[in-house]
């Protein structure tokens, strides 16, 4: 049986350590990805500890949100801003200094939480860390990383979102899923990110979440992730983490950071990165035609079940 080490560091920052920490895990990684946002490579030699978070979500489907959550669980405290690209990096991002990251993320003496987008056949697995999935209706994902492409300070998702929305969502909704992982932002390339998910789901290690879900139980969803985790959560802390990460507040956070404007961020405006929150964002964007085109192809990727839960939320 593998001891458990529960404490605090010596900054304070309760941790969950293991015996088997100070070993090598055992992982496969069965694939790579390489698209405009994406380079898995970095994940070739790069080794987990038994107690990592890696937070892996299709974009725009409430991964920042997430990595809040994490990071003040990990903290124990609330800390504005807690997900942002330094306290958990996002390691296999295509146009950042990925062995820069991976050397910080070796140098934490604290439980480390990672970012990524990939699907989990394209990331280090091992049956120790702990892995949490985010998902959200598709079509919302859609029209909400639309938005997020227009305050790129980089053309490098324009092709995907012409003019015409009809156009761009023609392509969301048909276009085949590549080696470019969740780079495609299809509708396939979606789908199969859940797949590999729920592939190595009954190995009891990887969780799902659903952004309705946490828009209408965020308290609920904060116990259920630190149950998972392992962590303490007292009713305060679980009160201050639920008021800090609602949308107001993070944006709120965001707003106030020095790095919304800084010269390395991706976007025009890093507050915008929270855009709105909602849902049904196709409302009067697409035919009543077209979401029934979205509905024929999704119904032909997954079981019925599945596409109500993906689309819905509720306990998986």
């Amino acid at each position: 049986m593998t001891k458990l080490v529960v404490g605090f560091s010596k900054s304070g920052i309760f941790e969950f350590r293991s015996e088997l920490e100070m070993e090598m895990l055992t992982t496969e990684r069965l694939r790579d990805y390489c698209g405009t946002v994406t380079n898995t490579e970095i994940w070739n030699g790069f080794e987990l500890r038994p107690d990592d978070v890696i937070v892996t979500t299709p974009p725009k489907c409430g991964t920042t949100w997430m990595l809040n959550i994490v990071m003040m669980l990990i903290y124990q405290r609330v800390v504005p801003d807690a997900g942002n690209s330094k306290d958990a990096p996002w390691l296999d991002c295509g146009f950042r200094d990925r062995k820069e990251i991976a050397e910080f993320l070796n140098s934490l003496d604290r439980r480390r939480c990672i970012k990524s987008h990939t699907p989990m056949d394209g990331i280090a697995y091992g049956r120790e860390p702990t892995y949490i999935v985010v998902y959200r209706h598709p079509v919302d994902a859609h029209f909400s990383l639309r938005t997020h492409a227009g305050n790129m300070k980089e053309d490098w998702l324009d092709y995907m979102f012409p003019e015409s929305e009809s156009e761009g969502f023609q392509r969301f909704v048909n276009a085949p899923a590549t080696d470019a992982g969740t780079d495609d932002l299809t509708l396939a390339s979606f789908v199969h990110h859940y797949q590999q998910a729920k592939e190595r789901k009954d190995n009891g290690n990887v969780h799902f979440f659903h952004y309705a879900d946490m828009s209408r139980d965020l308290s609920g969803q904060v116990e259920k992730l630190a149950r998972i985790m392992k962590v303490p959560l007292p009713q305060s802390l679980r009160d201050e983490i639920t008021e800090a990460t609602s949308f107001k507040q993070m944006r709120k956070a965001v707003e106030s950071s020095e790095r919304r404007f800084h010269k390395d961020t991706p976007f025009h405006d890093l507050a915008d990165f929270f855009s709105s929150g909602t849902s049904n964002k196709w409302e009067g964007r697409i035919s009543p035609e077209e979401m029934e085109t979205y509905s024929r192809r999704i119904r032909s990727l997954l079981p019925a079940e599945e596409v109500t839960w993906l689309e819905n939320g509720y306990q998986f």
